[in-house]
């Protein structure tokens, strides 16, 4: 990652990073949802929402795992 994706060496950086991460994560979002033929189902919980993406394929269902993973190690990474 980048200095500048996390804020590094900026004043301020660590709101700026997060973000800036948000936005990532959040497109990352985008692109799973997008993924032709992926399911997608929301269900409000007591505190916010659980997403399912649900893909047609084995391949997707693999894209859709690294995709999620991905998202939940920046989520731990920027200490939430």
């Amino acid at each position: 990652m980048c200095d500048h994706m996390m804020g590094g060496g900026m004043m301020g950086g660590g709101a700026m990073g997060g973000g800036m991460m948000m936005g990532h994560m959040m497109g990352g979002m985008g692109a799973m949802m997008n993924a032709p033929g992926t399911k997608v189902d929301v269900k409000k919980t007591d505190k916010g929402v659980t997403i399912t993406l649900t893909a047609p394929d084995a391949a997707g269902a693999a894209r859709l795992q690294k995709m999620a993973e991905a998202m939940r190690l920046m989520h731990e990474a920027m200490g939430q």
